[in-house]
């Protein structure tokens, strides 16, 4: 039996706990304005100025891989996709580890702290609306949020059980990995003027339709909504508190989602080893017209965020054509391994699977179209 001083000394530390989250979701606010400050003072153009809201927890994650892992000896494994190194996936597996379940944390305390803040009716003008609307606000907030495949399910998952709709959330899905500012800025880089613009166009393009097929594609977690609910009908010892309310429900969601969170960490660490491989296979596609199926199907699987992409592109931007230099772009950051894991969890196998399904043929035809289009660039 639980006696009264033991329950007021748990509802105390989670009180404790609820505000200290408020004050990480704070400093990393404070921290992402500070850096577009600065950018802007030293002269950087806007597209370069947008600040990475996730990078002190990214780099607190790496700090704790190399801390627990530098007594590692760096072994390399052989396998039919390249060397794999030990030390570097030990390491990198406990980076998404700690990266992955905050920023899942976050993301929904963030969103509820909204949506009790601001009441249900102002989140549902933004996020909240199912319409055009609020695909594109979707849409402009995956453009601001650049991150991998593998981390933008811990967010979409957010924003769901933070009050979404489920077409914003269905943009966001898609624009955070594959139309942010990373993205564009190499597209503009490597595939010039033309390329850029066609880049965009295609990414705002598949947001919108990702958005409205969202009933078709299954991207309607409900049970989310269940968990949000379930959460909120247990706020009795914390006597109606905004934060302590908002901490109880992403802590609920964290709990449910802790397992395939990690199994998809662990996935990416393994996977970070053959981001390359892409590269090899283009080798032998060059210039034949199937060269933009054959990167889908080779980058699809992996692991890579759009600023990871840099080195791909400097790789084949050489000898191959525009269109199968987007297809490396877009399969590379739009889906991944790890994603599916998580994606499993949040909307079943069959719908994940509709989903990549979507991703790899729009990836396909906008790609072939455009090497179709600029043939004589």
């Amino acid at each position: 039996m639980v006696n009264g001083n033991t329950l007021y000394n748990h509802v105390a530390w989670r009180r404790y706990l609820a505000y200290a989250a408020l004050a990480v979701l704070g400093f990393l606010l404070a921290h992402a304005v500070g850096q577009f400050a600065v950018a802007l003072l030293v002269g950087k153009p806007w597209n370069q100025a947008v600040p990475v809201v996730e990078q002190p927890i990214a780099n607190f994650g790496k700090a704790v891989g190399a801390a627990l892992t530098g007594w590692l000896p760096d072994l390399s494994l052989s396998t039919p996709l390249g060397p794999l190194s030990v030390r570097y996936t030990v390491a990198y597996t406990i980076y998404e580890w700690v990266k992955l379940p905050l920023l899942l944390f976050l993301t929904t305390f963030g969103m509820t702290l909204l949506r009790l803040k601001a009441g249900v009716q102002r989140v549902e003008r933004t996020l909240g609306r199912d319409d055009l609307f609020g695909v594109l606000g979707g849409t402009v907030l995956g453009m601001l949020t650049p991150v991998c495949s593998c981390t933008v399910t811990n967010l979409y998952a957010g924003l769901v059980a933070g009050g979404a709709s489920r077409r914003a959330s269905a943009a966001f899905l898609f624009a955070s990995p594959a139309l942010n500012e990373f993205a564009i800025v190499f597209m503009f880089i490597f595939g010039g003027l033309w390329g850029g613009v066609v880049y965009v166009a295609a990414g705002v393009l598949a947001s919108v339709v990702t958005a409205y097929l969202s009933p078709l594609l299954g991207l309607n977690p409900q049970h989310l909504i269940a968990t949000k609910q379930s959460a909120c009908s247990h706020q009795a010892s914390f006597n109606n508190s905004i934060v302590e309310r908002a901490f109880e429900e992403a802590l609920a969601l964290c709990r449910r989602l802790l397992a395939p969170v990690l199994i998809s960490g662990a996935l990416a660490g393994l996977l970070v080893n053959f981001n390359l491989t892409v590269v090899q296979v283009l080798q032998r596609a060059q210039f034949h017209w199937w060269g933009p199926i054959v990167a889908t199907l080779a980058g699809l699987p992996l692991d890579v965020n759009a600023a990871a992409t840099a080195p791909i592109l400097a790789a084949v931007s050489s000898f191959v054509p525009l269109g199968t230099l987007v297809s490396v772009m877009m399969a590379t950051t739009v889906a991944s391994i790890p994603e599916v894991t998580m994606l499993n969890r949040l909307i079943s196998r069959r719908n994940t699977l509709k989903v990549v399904a979507w991703y790899a043929a729009y990836t396909m035809a906008i790609s072939l179209l455009i090497n179709k289009l600029f043939a004589g660039m």
